[in-house]
């Protein structure tokens, strides 16, 4: 079943298939060319077509032949519709982050379809755009919600929270709220990347280059990083752990910095791939050579990833499954909507390639 895409007040269906009209042109084949066909209204084609009411089976069978000879093909959004039952998820997700999103979205859209639903899908690029993202949430074509809020303030989660609607939340944890969530476990994939660079490297030589402050992965890993050096006897200098954007750039800029002052050395561990990807291109201008001066590892296990030279280390998270592991969870709560909200957290994977260690292939 294909996502049906749409804005805050919009839904683009699936076209409908062309039938010949006289003089060579086509045009779409609607129920109301069927309903003229066959020779009746369009609810008897509708009741037919829906197997639902009762129709003589002569009728029935007229509408059938029209149906087959014009080659109609009903809208499926429109049969939920009409049929009074939705089965209709909507998403709610921020501007996609690449691979990040797009993933995600594969995955709750495979499952979403696996079990007999259709998403809508409704963007959100900005902050005010949240406050309007109220639209999808108070709307009577979907049956339940799943929305991604990666910023720990994000002024969408009050608009759920007080909507009332069946809801899963994805990559922040308001469960303690009463809404359902799916989370990365995050001081997971943050403990196992630093176990693997504190092989090579002491507590006091040891970054984190994460994403927004706000943002919800980026303050779990920056915990979870400080309290790993704590508990090796390191309290973090400020210097240690730095927030920034999800970008290449941001990178570069904090891998420039930090060779300035003569502090571009040990270890790394970025908040993405990009991020990533940003401080080796900044440590190979700057003569700086990585894994022998400096050791790197992102987040995501992104295509970029693999393409890099060095190829880059990488936290590995399950999107795919993030995103069907929602639908799974949303579907559940439809059926039973007084069970307690609960927190799901997902595994992550530590990929170690030639920008941590030295390796041979």
């Amino acid at each position: 079943m294909p996502v049906v895409r749409a804005g805050p007040a919009r839904i683009i269906a699936p076209v409908q298939p062309s039938a010949d009209k006289p003089g060579g042109e086509r045009h779409t084949v609607s129920i109301h060319d069927v309903a003229a066909a066959a020779g009746v209204s369009i609810a008897t084609v509708s009741r037919v077509v829906n197997g639902t009411g009762v129709v003589a089976a002569a009728t029935a069978a007229r509408v059938r032949e029209a149906v087959q000879r014009l080659g109609y093909t009903p809208n499926p959004l429109a049969q939920v519709l009409g049929s009074g039952e939705s089965h209709v998820l909507g998403i709610a997700l921020p501007k996609f982050h690449g691979e990040f999103m797009s993933r995600l979205l594969s995955g709750a859209d495979e499952e979403a379809a696996r079990l007999g639903y259709h998403l809508i899908m409704t963007t959100i690029t900005s902050r005010s755009d949240r406050h309007a993202g109220r639209g999808i949430v108070g709307s009577s074509l979907i049956d339940a919600l799943l929305v991604v809020l990666t910023e720990t303030d994000d002024p969408l989660a009050s608009t759920v929270l007080s909507a009332g609607l069946p809801t899963v939340v994805i990559d922040t944890d308001l469960s303690a709220k009463g809404l359902d969530s799916v989370v990365l476990d995050n001081e997971r994939g943050t403990r196992d990347a630093l176990d693997h660079l504190l092989r090579w490297v002491e507590p006091d030589k040891l970054y984190f280059v994460g994403g927004p402050r706000t943002n919800f992965d980026a303050a779990r890993r920056a915990g979870a990083f400080e309290e790993i050096l704590l508990a090796r006897g390191h309290k973090p200098r400020p210097d240690q752990v730095s927030f920034g954007d999800y970008s290449a750039d941001w990178g570069k800029e904090w891998a420039t910095r930090m060779h300035q002052k003569g502090m571009l050395a040990g270890a790394v561990l970025a908040g993405n791939d990009k991020i990533a990807c940003g401080i080796m291109r900044a440590a190979e201008d700057a003569r700086v050579w990585v894994p022998d001066q400096l050791r790197v590892v992102g987040f995501n296990d992104s295509q970029l990833s693999q393409l890099v030279r060095p190829r880059l280390s990488t936290v590995s998270l399950p999107m795919d499954e993030m995103g069907a592991l929602a639908v799974r969870t949303l579907v559940r709560r439809l059926e039973n909507r007084d069970a307690p909200a609960i927190c799901q957290r997902l595994t992550t994977k530590l990929v170690v390639r030639e920008s941590s260690t030295a390796m041979n292939f």
